[in-house]
């Protein structure tokens, strides 16, 4: 069964590439100033602990969660949402260096962000699976469901290649094959 914990290391885990953009890129233009790589440090530091948490619960899905029979009536690519993401968020990020740094702003837009991040109740793609060499799929099975994503290894060609999923929260379903 699919808990918050999972659905919220998810969500988080999404941003793990721009903390890394953002450390390179403080790094870069205050690498002259005293005490330049404490923020980096941090950044990558949340960066590598959201990966592996990441790796792990994702791994645990694979593992433990029960295969659904699944019956798709149609479905989408969804990998063009890489686009999106890097000229949305990491470009911004890229150029962002905050001159006058606060600590206590950033620790509670950090709070709010991880106390939301349980409650988003769509599924988006997670670029660390782009990575890792997963497809997103637009999926609409039978009996009037619809706005499933499918997480899946290989490149998928037929409706009918999907017969197991696991689903790992409300619309985010794994190919039950790809293990």
């Amino acid at each position: 069964m699919p808990n918050i914990i999972q659905k919220w290391i998810y969500n988080l885990s999404a941003a793990a590439p721009l903390c890394l953009v953002f450390a390179v890129t403080w790094f870069l233009q205050k690498h002259t100033e005293r005490g330049a790589w404490i923020i980096p440090a941090i950044c990558v530091a949340i960066s590598i602990g959201l990966i592996v948490l990441f790796k792990v619960s994702f791994d645990y899905c694979r593992r433990n969660l029960p295969p659904i029979e699944i019956r798709i009536n149609e479905f989408a690519p969804h990998d063009a949402w890489i686009i999106a993401y890097i000229i949305s968020y990491v470009l911004p990020f890229a150029s962002i260096v905050f001159n006058d740094f606060s600590p206590i702003l950033s620790g509670a837009i950090a709070i709010v962000i991880i106390l939301v991040a349980p409650f988003v109740n769509s599924a988006t793609p997670n670029p660390l699976l782009f990575l890792w060499g997963y497809h997103f799929y637009l999926v609409k099975a039978e009996h009037g469901a619809s706005d499933f994503v499918l997480i899946r290894k290989r490149v998928l060609r037929n409706k009918k290649e999907v017969k197991y999923v696991y689903r790992i929260f409300e619309f985010l379903l794994l190919d039950g094959g790809d293990n």
